[in-house]
């Protein structure tokens, strides 16, 4: 609250104009969001196959482990050690595509970068259109009250759509 009141009370006293936007309703209302995250969600699903089928050898290794009577020494000690070579695979898989930086986050960044930076364009461009000074972003959660009159998230959302930032 203490944020807001710096910011938005002396530009309000100096007679500056001021907007918000809600990027969350506009997000929402972008087909290229629902698409980016079905594409996303398919994408993951592949990886998670992939995942699955690393598990399904890892165990049945453990489970030939397991029949320790039937098994010579030499084979057991392969069959271990083939049990650990998979388990490092399975643990670099998981890390390189859901870890910190992995190919989900990465993907995911080049799905909706693109989507941000419309946004943001067509922001700017309104602002500058119509002599607004201040733009905020009632989604962050640092607007308590806006009237109406200076909610600018349906133009930007029509501005978006039809593809005029």
């Amino acid at each position: 609250m203490k944020l807001l009141a710096v910011f938005v009370l002396p530009a309000l006293m100096l007679g500056q104009t001021v907007a918000v936007f809600d990027a969350d309703r506009v997000f929402e209302s972008l087909g290229e969001v629902t698409d980016a995250r079905e594409l996303l969600e398919t994408e993951m699903d592949e990886w998670e196959l992939h995942v699955d089928s690393l598990q399904e050898e890892i165990d049945l290794l453990q489970e030939d482990l397991s029949r320790t009577l039937m098994m010579s020494p030499e084979r057991r000690q392969e069959k271990e050690a083939l049990l650990e070579e998979k388990k490092v695979q399975i643990e670099s898989y998981l890390s390189s595509v859901f870890g910190p930086g992995g190919l989900m986050e990465r993907r995911n960044e080049e799905l909706v970068n693109p989507i941000i930076a419309a946004i943001n364009e067509a922001v700017m461009n309104i602002a500058s259109e119509e002599g607004i000074e201040l733009v905020l972003d009632a989604s962050a959660g640092q607007v308590v009250y806006a009237d109406a009159s200076v909610d600018i998230t349906d133009q930007v959302i029509d501005r978006v759509m039809s593809g005029n930032d």
